[in-house]
């Protein structure tokens, strides 16, 4: 399995370069689990960068992940 690309200035980035949310968060829009693409972008675990309502349909917003919980 290969690790998530990071980046050195990404959002949460510590000096290891890694960001603070974990592989896999819930979306803040639709609670869908997220992660991120080769691209370092955000999108759903069924490949869909938008996101869907109750019903499955299109929603305006897009995946973000929701914020990390404080330990």
């Amino acid at each position: 399995m290969h690790e998530p690309t990071t980046r050195t200035g990404s959002i949460g980035a510590g000096a290891s370069g890694r960001a603070a949310y974990p592989r896999v968060s819930p979306c803040r829009h639709c609670s869908r689990p997220v992660l991120r693409d080769n691209d370092g972008r955000w999108i759903h675990a069924d490949l869909s960068y938008v996101c869907r309502d109750l019903w499955g349909g299109l929603a305006e917003t897009t995946a973000e992940p929701a914020a990390a919980p404080r330990v």
